[in-house]
């Protein structure tokens, strides 16, 4: 770790190989900016291979470093092979941003088994799997910094009485494995604290779709109102709490996470 006497070079993540599985998303691509913008060559990962590629092209033609590649983190030979690669051709991983997620949309009372443990696989199984392998190298190098995502449906539950009939409440099996994540990242940070690796959540609070969600009036209606701010969240503003992460100005945070809802979760 070097230590900076200018506050502002702490944030800097020049040399930086970073890589973002579900990188290709609202909040993915963004967050994929702001770690190039401070210097980061950025690895776009996500099961939509054209998407990864499309948003990696966009930062390249800007100026910054980035690549996409498909990634499937359902796939536990995808993501071993994935790991592998990029430290074949970079020679090191220094910081894993995991924002990818899976749910059924189906409600409690009608969901199976097997709709269940899909979105577990995915979502949480997927979620362990890129942490051990990204953890495997980092620990190996005597630091990283890996930052998971989570959400607000894994600290509380949604409200049924902010969804008209138009939108289906957020699926059970979507909070309880972001709140699955928020174990794993402490459990992961206490045991990879004497190895230099920091092992930290993101949970972001409302940041609906502008094509889905956000296009229902009635929706974003009670959204607004349940919102202390009286808002949702922009893309942009979900990228700098990432960028502190994984930057040496959060060289003695670890095992905790940064919640980014407009107040949400504080009533």
């Amino acid at each position: 770790m070097t230590m900076h006497k200018n506050a502002t070079m702490r944030f800097d993540l020049s040399g930086k190989i970073a890589w973002v599985p579900g990188g290709a998303g609202l909040l993915g691509s963004a967050v994929c900016r702001a770690l190039a913008e401070h210097g980061a060559h950025v690895i776009v990962g996500d099961l939509r291979g054209e998407a990864a590629e499309a948003a990696a092209t966009v930062l390249v033609q800007d100026g910054l470093h980035a690549e996409g590649r498909t990634l499937d983190i359902g796939d536990e030979e995808a993501v071993v092979r994935q790991v592998d690669a990029i430290v074949a051709e970079h020679g090191h991983l220094d910081i894993m941003v995991n924002m990818t997620f899976f749910y059924t949309k189906a409600q409690l009372e009608d969901m199976t088994a097997a709709q269940w443990e899909k979105g577990m696989h995915v979502s949480l199984t997927g979620a362990f799997v890129a942490t051990r392998e990204a953890g495997r190298v980092m620990k190996a190098q005597k630091k990283g910094s890996i930052v998971h995502f989570s959400s607000m449906y894994g600290m509380v539950s949604p409200d049924p009485r902010m969804y008209p009939p138009t939108q289906t409440p957020n699926p059970v099996d979507y909070g309880v494995a972001k709140a699955g994540v928020l174990q794993l990242v402490r459990y992961q940070a206490v045991f990879m604290a004497p190895h230099g690796v920091r092992v930290n959540a993101i949970v972001p609070g409302p940041f609906p779709n502008p094509d889905s969600q956000g296009a229902d009036p009635d929706f974003m209606k009670l959204l607004l109102g349940k919102s202390p701010m009286g808002r949702t969240g922009l893309p942009e503003e979900i990228a700098g709490a990432v960028v502190f992460l994984c930057s040496d100005a959060a060289s003695y945070v670890t095992g905790t996470r940064i919640v980014v809802d407009g107040g949400w979760t504080a009533w």
